[in-house]
């Protein structure tokens, strides 16, 4: 016959129980916490952007929208944190670091914490892995990180194959990661943002696409001398290569870019069509030159010598804006351009000069550069009683009581 439990016995045995119930977590190890790290889009594509080519900084720029974007991918996935991105531009405005140029951050995370190095080692760690299909540093690639630098080390993205290397910098950046990134990626347009690898169209995605002052594509991209790239849209085209972000060209600059050669006569487009600072006309620079339009003029081709005496001048905003490109003298012994407010002349023995008002009107009744004066060998400047202006053959004198000109050969 089996006998029952006591009432005390049921209670030892419940103790028992409860006991082993809460001491159990206690004598197991937690399980290991899932690594933090940044979620990609849904819409990355399978190709994955070229290593970028180092490009430095030549401007001086607010954070630009895809160093803002990192920052705020950083901020979601890891919560509060410190992450630095602006800094002053140099004095003389030339720039040294990405971080004037607005595409760099400085991630405050420190080699001699432990749980911040933790954090540190598996972030670059994901950054610099391949992704499923072998593509090397894909995260990297993907966000146009163009090196990165932390605990005394460097990796480049145009030196892939050397790997971390020591850094000999001036701070060996113990303190926090350093992120440069590529034009392409602080413009917030490579396929980690935009969902295509190739720079021309993510360009053309980052400034609106369809909707765009570009309209919709008319043709492939086409591979020209040196490996530079251009595709052509309905109002225009976008062109690039490993070392020039990927700019665009439209209207009628486009149309005066493509007479004078394209790619092949003023190299590639250095900026998109920008307004001039007063906003009565635009421009695009390029490798050889550039290329002003106002409604007045038109757009005309300005480069060389030329091009750098109107800068100095106050491009537009001096001399006016171009009336003709860029032409050879008829005796093809120099070059010159008009403009709204006089000429630049220019020749390999006097270099580029400018004349204006009635200095200019006199040099051009005696012939201009084909006259006994010869081409302008210096700038306009005060004398008594008014103006001059030094030729190769003499000078002209501008009486300003008198409102005259007066040419004099040496």
């Amino acid at each position: 016959m089996r006998r029952t439990p006591s009432r005390r016995a049921r209670l030892t045995a419940l103790v028992a129980g409860l006991a082993a119930t809460v001491a159990a977590p206690l004598l197991t190890a937690p399980a290991a916490q899932a690594e933090v790290l940044p979620r990609p889009p849904v819409n990355l594509p399978a190709d994955v952007d070229a290593f970028a080519a180092y490009q430095g900084p030549a401007s001086c720029q607010a954070p630009q929208p895809g160093t803002l974007a990192l920052r705020q991918l950083l901020l979601d996935t890891y919560g509060r944190q410190t992450i630095g991105s602006a800094r002053a531009c140099p004095a003389g405005g030339v720039p040294v670091s990405e971080h004037s140029e607005g595409r760099a951050l400085d991630w405050m995370l420190s080699a001699a914490d432990p749980a911040q190095k933790a954090t540190a080692d598996a972030f670059l760690a994901w950054l610099l892995a391949p992704d499923a299909a072998g593509n090397a540093a894909a995260n990297a690639r993907r966000l146009g990180v163009m090196y990165v630098i932390f605990n005394a080390q460097v990796w480049k993205a145009y030196r892939p194959g050397a790997g971390w290397q020591p850094y000999t910098g001036a701070e060996d950046h113990t303190d926090h990661i350093h992120l440069s990134l590529t034009p392409a990626g602080a413009a917030r347009e490579t396929s980690w943002w935009t969902g295509t690898a190739d720079p021309l169209e993510g360009h053309w995605i980052r400034l609106g696409g369809e909707r765009s002052v570009l309209g919709g594509p008319v043709s492939g991209p086409r591979t020209l001398a040196g490996g530079s790239r251009c595709r052509s849209y309905r109002n225009g085209s976008v062109c690039g290569s490993p070392t020039v972000p990927a700019r665009e060209v439209h209207g009628a600059i486009s149309g005066a870019f493509n007479v004078a050669g394209g790619p092949g006569g003023l190299g590639l487009p250095l900026t998109d069509e920008l307004a001039t600072p007063g906003r009565t006309g635009a421009y695009n620079h390029f490798q050889g030159g550039s290329v002003y339009w106002s409604p007045a003029t038109g757009a005309h081709v300005v480069r060389g010598g030329i091009r750098e005496r109107w800068a100095s001048l106050g491009w537009e905003r001096g001399l006016g804006f171009p009336t003709t490109d860029d032409a050879p003298t008829p005796a093809r012994t120099g070059y010159y351009t008009h403009f709204q407010g006089g000429s630049v002349y220019f020749s390999p023995a006097t270099g580029s000069h400018a004349v204006r008002g009635a200095i200019r009107d006199r040099w051009a009744a005696l012939g201009w550069e084909k006259g006994w004066l010869g081409y302008p060998a210096g700038e306009e400047h005060a004398v008594p009683g008014g103006l001059q202006l030094d030729f190769q053959g003499g000078w002209i004198t501008y009486d300003t009581a008198r409102r005259t000109a007066t040419a004099t050969r040496r």
